[in-house]
């Protein structure tokens, strides 16, 4: 069975914020190069997880 991991709104901001930087762009610019298929492989898993987190928000585009 998996593991559920609770976070409020304001700590997925938080993570999302963290993931971002972590990345060096702001989350149109991570978005853009995503769906162009131009992200290097640890840029990609944090365009996948970013997408996960607005999904969770309501936030998606």
């Amino acid at each position: 069975m998996g593991t559920a991991i609770v976070k409020t709104p304001e700590q997925l901001r938080e993570w999302r914020t963290r993931l971002l930087a972590r990345v060096h762009m702001n989350k149109e610019t991570l978005y853009e190069l995503g769906r162009n298929f131009e992200l290097r492989p640890d840029e990609r898993s944090v365009y996948e997880m970013v997408r996960s987190i607005d999904y969770l928000l309501g936030d998606d585009d």
